[in-house]
């Protein structure tokens, strides 16, 4: 079993294990999909996702309706409504970068890498989840699952080769069931016994 079998075999177990993850989740659904996903993006950078949907259900029952009308308040009213997710001036000025990409025209990953405060795991998840743009998410439980999993690490961009493959499908729920799975299993302190991975795996085996 070469690389890309034993990535496709890991996917089938976790798809079957977990079930569909069906991300975006929506919680801001008076707003487009688009924009849920870029602000939550941003927000849940450094934070809980808990926090970040204690901000947008308060946007949702404010009755903000797009990411617009939420950055024609002033700095400081927007420093309130986004407090629970913290680094809250920095997530604003990270946010409005994005905004005026976006009213540019010229959206694109490359776009986004430039704005202040976007990495590659906010620039693909904002491309992937919010724009249908085919790329792999990698973030930190990512690159932990792969180094046990198949024993060796790779550079980033060898790690994003090795699990993409050209299908949306795939690419937003591998990328969720492998979040899953480190929620669950693949922790700092790992859990193999039960973990559904446990047979492939070479940590899990040694």
């Amino acid at each position: 079993m070469d690389l890309k079998e034993k990535v496709y075999w890991a996917f089938l177990k976790l798809l079957c294990a977990f079930g569909r993850q069906n991300w975006w989740p929506r919680i801001w659904n008076i707003a487009s999909v688009e924009d849920e996903v870029i602000l939550g993006a941003v927000l849940t950078q450094n934070v809980s996702w808990k926090n970040v949907e204690r901000v947008l259900e308060n946007l949702k029952q404010m009755g903000i309706r797009s990411l617009e009308d939420l950055l024609k308040f002033e700095d400081e009213v927007l420093e309130e409504l986004l407090k629970p997710t913290a680094f809250v001036k920095r997530k604003i000025k990270t946010l409005r970068g994005i905004f005026g990409v976006l009213r540019s025209g010229n959206l694109s990953r490359e776009e986004l890498l430039k704005v202040y405060g976007v990495g590659e795991e906010t620039a693909d998840v904002i491309m992937l989840y919010a724009y249908n743009f085919p790329t792999f998410v990698i973030d930190e439980y990512t690159i932990r699952w792969f180094v046990r999993f198949f024993g060796f690490l790779p550079k980033k961009g060898e790690i994003r080769e090795i699990l993409h493959f050209e299908d949306l499908f795939y690419l937003k729920e591998m990328h969720a069931l492998i979040d899953e799975l480190g929620k669950r299993f693949c922790k700092k302190e790992p859990l193999c016994e039960n973990c559904p991975l446990r047979f492939k795996c070479s940590f899990a085996r040694k």
